[in-house]
């Protein structure tokens, strides 16, 4: 008896989906069980200036693992902690925080997200298939801004808050 595992590979030079704003680009992957995206923040980015306008929240609702390829970036928590990232450092940072470029070069940084059975919380889906998660209950606001931007953004769809909350589900 043979357990066959799964394997999928995709590039970030040709994504799933490419998210632009003012001062950055965010390729991103889906992948079985993860989706893992690659940020280019430019100098004067900011969460709190070219994020959260559009989704709604005072701070970043979002956990992120990630590693940092080139730039540097400050992460500032909501509870007062803050953290400065440079080339070559891997981090997890918790729901609840803002973040910016430091200096005047790009950051650039791979975030990786476990999707799928791989994770616990609550899963939203794009009609296209593509799945954004939150970890609690406190955070559904975030993922239904997360998949109506989504849709709106990549397939020119508006869906309502309540299309986007009948289809989340427990994972």
């Amino acid at each position: 008896m043979s357990i066959q595992t799964a394997f999928e590979a995709k590039s970030l030079e040709s994504p799933d989906e490419t998210h632009t704003m003012e001062h950055g680009t965010l390729e991103v992957v889906n992948l079985q069980g993860a989706t893992i995206a690659r940020a280019v923040f430019q100098p004067g980015w900011t969460w709190s200036g070219d994020i959260a306008p559009t989704v709604g929240t005072a701070s970043c609702q979002v956990s992120h693992t990630g590693y940092v390829v080139s730039g540097r970036f400050h992460v500032r928590m909501d509870d007062g902690r803050e953290y400065d990232f440079g080339p070559g450092d891997a981090h997890v940072v918790a729901p609840g925080h803002d973040a910016w470029v430091v200096g005047e070069e790009p950051c650039t940084i791979i975030d990786f997200a476990a999707t799928g059975g791989a994770a616990s919380g609550y899963v939203g889906r794009c009609p296209c298939g593509v799945e954004f998660r939150v970890a609690g209950a406190d955070q559904l606001d975030h993922l239904v801004a997360a998949v109506r931007e989504h849709a709106r953004g990549t397939h020119n769809h508006e869906l309502t808050p309540e299309e986007v909350l009948a289809d989340i589900s427990a994972a």
